[in-house]
């Protein structure tokens, strides 16, 4: 299913739209020309221009790109299942989760454009698209869907990062250690998790970036989460709050922290069946090993995964061709899980079952639209399609899925709640890495900016 990078364009690309403003936002309003589940290429592609003149210049970027989103939240509707969020409303109700606002935030930066004509594309892949594709990859379905907002620098010029990255498509903003600007460059054949060496870490772009220093600003949001080994701060240290902290020792309260918080050690949950509170996690002296239990995917030692369906315990990782569960960290990465088995992330599978209310989703599938894959007991032996829980609710028993909730998002990357990802200076609850926050970070309590989340010179 779709990996957290999917999930970073949902919480930062497109986030809601405030009405419709062209002719494919009109067949949510009543005419009839809803797209239907098989996907008609010819719905919502009209144009606005009574004269059949070329109106594309006169069309605003953020008004294009609700565009865009009315056709996915048409898609949904007319599937039935989650491909842009888990909204069980209508195709209003739909577009309300997405704040084309944050699009608009993006677009008054510096270097960042929308392109109109992958705009286009990306409509009617998705009207192409097969349900089963759609929930399966949502805007990742087709290249076109990933490409029309980006950076416009060229290789060579300087470049200041941020949420999206002010370079353009194909080339990394690098930078020089704390310097900036960086420099757009065309990046190196891509790192793999562990291959940067004791001092650097694979970074999310593919490339091995040094570890920060105790007392150092750390940045977790150029982790590659698949990479379950892989740290932004030197051995001793986590980061907290965008700074690497002393890690805790045993016994030290660690839930609602950085999940590499207890060090060489792991945060556990004693008892699974009361893991609701931070409080009931605390730091153990070592990293599980195989069989030992765990709470996430980080608790165990390099090589190992925890395996949520066999009673929360340390396993190994798979290798291509060997079998694997759901599990987050199941398959070494950079492999994937395609149908019960470790596989090259290019062959991921291209369709899930689409599943019924209260069907059994052990085995994988996509729950229809208001449910989520939810584990029946504290050892997730079975889940079921159940109803999701909403906002400010926990999503833990959800399995790390993002699209668990029924309003938002799942906060997999801190409180594990549901969320709706705010604006700049909205209150968020956790400081750091949250899906909280539309620009990805929370500081001080509040939600950042796109433009702070660039480099300062």
């Amino acid at each position: 299913m779709r990996s957290l990078r999917a999930l970073y364009c949902f919480a930062i690309l497109l986030p809601a739209c405030p009405g419709p403003t062209s002719a494919t936002s009109a067949s949510a309003s009543g005419d009839g020309s809803t797209t239907d589940a098989t996907g008609d290429p010819t719905a919502g592609s009209t144009s606005d221009d009574p004269t059949g003149g070329d109106t594309e210049q006169s069309v605003d970027p953020v008004d294009l790109a609700c565009d865009l989103m009315r056709e996915a939240c048409e898609r949904q509707v007319a599937c039935g299942h989650a491909i842009v969020n888990n909204n069980p409303g209508s195709v209003d109700d739909c577009l309300a989760e997405q704040r084309c606002e944050t699009v608009g935030e993006l677009l008054d930066l510096p270097n960042i454009e929308l392109d109109p004509d992958a705009v286009e594309a990306c409509i009617a892949a998705l009207a192409a698209a097969s349900c089963g594709e759609l929930v399966t990859h949502g805007l990742g379905s087709d290249p076109s869907c990933s490409r029309y907002l980006a950076g416009t620098l060229g290789e060579g010029e300087a470049c200041h990062g941020g949420t999206v990255s002010d370079c353009a498509p194909g080339l990394s903003c690098v930078f020089e250690g704390d310097a900036c600007p960086g420099t757009c460059v065309a990046p190196p054949a891509p790192c793999s998790e562990g291959s940067c060496g004791a001092d650097a870490f694979c970074a999310v772009d593919g490339t091995c970036q040094p570890r920060a220093a105790l007392g150092e600003a750390c940045d977790e949001t150029k982790i590659d989460f698949d990479n379950l080994s892989e740290r932004a701060c030197a051995a001793g240290s986590h980061c907290e709050e965008s700074v690497c902290v002393a890690d805790l020792g045993a016994g030290a309260q660690c839930g609602g922290l950085d999940v590499h918080a207890c060090g060489d050690g792991a945060c556990v949950c004693a008892d699974l069946a009361n893991c609701d509170e931070p409080a009931d996690f605390t730091c153990r002296p070592a990293l599980g090993a195989t069989g030992e239990p765990c709470s996430t995917a980080f608790d165990c030692v390099e090589g190992l995964y925890c395996d949520f369906y066999g009673g929360n315990r340390c396993a190994p990782r798979g290798e291509r061709g060997e079998a694997c569960n759901e599990s987050f960290g199941a398959c070494l990465h950079s492999l994937v899980c395609v149908d019960g088995t470790c596989a090259d992330e290019q062959a991921s599978v291209t369709e899930v079952p689409l599943l019924a209310e209260h069907e059994s989703c052990i085995g994988g599938g996509s729950c229809p639209l208001g449910t989520a894959c939810t584990c029946d007991d504290a050892d997730c032996v079975d889940k079921h399609c159940l109803p999701a829980p909403g906002l400010g609710e926990s999503c833990a028993a959800q399995d790390l899925d993002g699209f668990a909730c029924s309003e938002g998002l799942c906060d997999i990357l801190a409180s594990h709640t549901c969320v709706r990802p705010g604006a700049a200076g909205e209150a968020c609850p956790v400081d750091g890495l949250t899906f909280a926050c539309a620009s990805l970070v929370c500081v001080e309590g509040h939600c950042a900016s796109m433009a702070q989340t660039l480099c300062q010179e």
